[in-house]
């Protein structure tokens, strides 16, 4: 499943150019504290081959579509500046108050959440539909494997389950204080705590992972890389790790033919990063 091989690879970009390739910053009001682009990429065409494209020039697949989440922090709260879809070197944008973009869509059925809840943007008729009754405020939003269920993350950091397309929501009492949230290949709920800190959610209740550092300063979680088979995608202090569901964890070390699907990754979504910079400040 090539989606997630090219989401890891838009995850590392993004750390990656906050610190050494970053844009110019510009000053939206007095307030502004930072400006930045994150850019998860899926591959929604619904194919299934493992294989990630082979492009010596370091493109992305044009049938790819990517999503552009645009903000900036005033008064240390996240304020969207839209979401953006970038396919075929075309650029839109599909969402004006959107902050999140599901990491995992198997169809052409892609999960965004809004200011006002759930919608879902189709990439083969690009059109975008509300998802749903819901009307959260919602920061971050991943989708189950093998059902269509969703976790959200709302703006005042509660973690819900939404079942029955969007019309029901149950709250994860077990999440406190949630600041990122993710889900691994088995279903396994995880979140960023107080401090930069992951949990897992189990059946007694959240637990710690264990074996990171104590206080990272920045920090980061999502769905593996699909030649991982089990727990989730780890990043703090520029290391990935790997964490389990039984609350340990362990680092990664890239193999030579992933350093290299990353640089030519890297290229790629350095392209799209300065298009969609470029087009949005004429």
């Amino acid at each position: 499943m090539r989606v997630l091989l090219v989401c890891l690879a838009g995850l590392l970009v993004c750390l990656q150019t906050a610190d050494s390739h970053s844009l110019p910053q510009k000053d939206y009001e007095t307030d502004s504290s930072k400006h930045d682009i994150t850019i998860p990429l899926n591959d929604t065409s619904g194919n299934n081959s493992s294989s990630v494209p082979d492009n010596s020039s370091g493109n992305l697949d044009s049938n790819i579509t990517t999503f552009i989440v645009r903000y900036v922090y005033r008064k240390d709260k996240k304020e969207s500046m839209g979401i953006y879809a970038h396919k075929n070197g075309k650029i839109k944008k599909i969402l004006e108050d959107g902050l999140a973009v599901s990491d995992w869509s198997p169809k052409s059925r892609t999960y965004l959440g809004n200011k006002d809840g759930i919608y879902v943007y189709d990439t083969e008729t690009e059109k975008l539909e509300k998802y749903g009754n819901l009307s959260d405020s919602i920061i971050e939003i991943v989708k189950e494997n093998r059902t269509d269920d969703l976790y959200i993350l709302t703006e005042d950091h509660v973690v819900y389950k939404v079942t029955e397309e969007g019309t029901k929501k149950i709250k994860v009492n077990e999440a406190e204080h949630a600041e990122k949230i993710a889900l691994d290949w088995d279903e396994n709920l995880y979140y960023i705590g107080a401090n930069n800190q992951p949990y897992i959610i189990a059946s007694d209740g959240a637990k710690k992972i264990e074996g990171l550092p104590a206080n990272p300063t920045s920090a980061s979680i999502s769905r593996p890389p699909i030649t991982i088979e089990h727990g989730a995608w780890f990043m703090c202090e520029k290391q990935p790790y790997i964490i389990y569901p039984n609350a340990t964890s362990e680092p990664y070390v890239f193999n030579d033919q992933e350093k290299l699907e990353y640089e030519k990754r890297n290229r790629a979504v350095e392209a799209i990063f300065l298009q969609v910079w470029n087009q949005t400040e004429e």
